[in-house]
C-alpha cells in the first residue's frame, strides 16, 4: 500500500509539563520503552516527533481531573493550536464543574474548539452520572463529536463501561460520538456490526487496538471485518505520548498492516477523521 494522501492522528494528548510528565510516568509501566522518552519533553517537542513520523493534522485531548481546571485547560488547547495549526483542539470539562453549559458554550463560540473529549475511568465519573446527562443533551443539539473512552477497563482496574457507553447511545442516539478504544478487551468486537447499524452517529476509534493485532490471528481477522464494513465511520491515532508503543512511528505503521484496502486505509489514515472535525482536505 502507498502512503496515505494524508494522516490525521485522531488520538493524542499533548498537554501541560505537569501532565505530560505524569502520562509519561504512568505509560512507563506498561510500555518499558518510553524510558527513552525524557519525562521533560515539552508539547511542542512531542508534537514534532508526531509530525516527523509522518502527521499532517493531530487530533488533541486534554481533560481536567478536578473540578474548577476546565476552563484554563481549554485556554491552554486554544492557545496551543493558535501555536501550531496543524493541531486540532478538544474541549472537555469535569463532572463536577458547576458551569457546564456555560463552559460548553465558551469553549465551542469563544474558543472555537472542535468538540469534547471525556474520560470516565481517569476522570472517575459514570457515564450516565445525572450531572452529565444536561451535558450530552447540549452536545447532541449542537452536534459536535464527543470522543467518550471506552476500553481497557483491567488496564485501569475498573469495571467495563460496555453496560454504559450502550446505554448512552439509547438515550442520546444523535450524539456524535467516538468509541474510544471501541471497548477492547471488555465487548467482542463481533457486536460491533449491530450497534453500528442501530446508531448512524456512532464512530470508532480504533487507537490502541490495533496495537493488539497480529498477522493471521482471529483478532486481526475481526478487526479487519468491521473495518472493511466501516472504514468511513472509524479513524486511527497513537495516544501518544502514552501509547502502547514507542516511538510513535511504531504505532502509524500498524494502520497499513491492519486495514484491508487502499480505500478503507485512507479512511481511517484521515477521511473520517477529516470529515468529523469539518477539516476540508481534498
Amino acid at each position: 500500500m502507498s502512503k496515505p494522501k494524508y494522516f490525521i492522528d485522531s488520538h493524542a494528548h499533548l498537554m501541560t509539563p505537569y501532565r505530560v510528565k505524569g502520562g509519561i510516568k504512568w505509560i512507563r509501566k506498561a510500555v518499558k520503552e518510553y524510558e527513552q522518552l525524557d519525562l521533560e519533553t515539552p508539547a511542542g517537542e512531542l508534537l514534532q516527533h508526531m509530525k516527523t513520523a509522518g502527521a499532517d493534522y493531530i487530533i488533541n485531548y486534554f481533560y481536567p481531573l478536578q473540578s474548577g481546571e476546565s476552563r484554563e485547560i481549554n485556554r491552554w488547547q486554544r492557545e496551543f493550536a493558535d501555536r501550531h495549526p496543524e493541531v486540532i483542539p478538544f474541549a472537555s470539562l469535569h463532572p463536577g464543574d458547576e458551569d457546564k453549559e456555560e463552559i460548553i458554550r465558551d469553549s465551542l463560540e469563544n474558543l472555537k474548539l472542535t468538540g469534547f473529549k471525556f474520560h470516565p475511568y481517569v476522570q472517575r465519573f459514570k457515564i450516565l452520572d445525572p450531572g452529565m446527562l444536561p451535558v450530552y443533551a447540549v452536545l447532541q443539539e449542537i452536534g459536535c463529536p464527543v470522543n467518550m473512552h471506552t476500553g481497557f477497563s483491567k488496564f485501569y482496574g475498573m469495571e467495563s463501561l460496555e453496560e454504559e457507553f450502550l446505554a448512552l447511545l439509547a438515550r442520546f442516539p444523535r450524539l456524535k460520538v467516538i468509541a474510544s478504544h471501541m471497548l477492547f478487551g471488555d465487548m467482542h468486537c463481533s457486536k460491533w456490526d449491530r450497534i453500528l447499524e442501530q446508531y448512524p452517529n456512532l464512530f470508532l476509534d480504533a487507537t490502541n487496538t490495533l496495537s493488539f493485532c497480529r498477522p493471521g490471528t482471529k483478532l486481526t481477522g475481526q478487526i479487519q471485518e468491521i473495518i472493511s464494513k466501516y472504514s468511513g465511520r472509524m479513524v486511527f491515532g497513537s495516544d501518544y505520548p502514552m501509547g502502547m508503543a514507542y516511538p510513535v512511528k511504531i504505532l502509524y505503521d500498524l494502520l497499513e498492516q491492519v486495514c484491508p484496502d487502499h480505500e478503507s486505509f485512507e479512511d481511517l489514515a484521515w477521511r473520517t477523521a477529516a470529515g468529523l472535525v469539518k477539516l476540508n482536505l481534498h
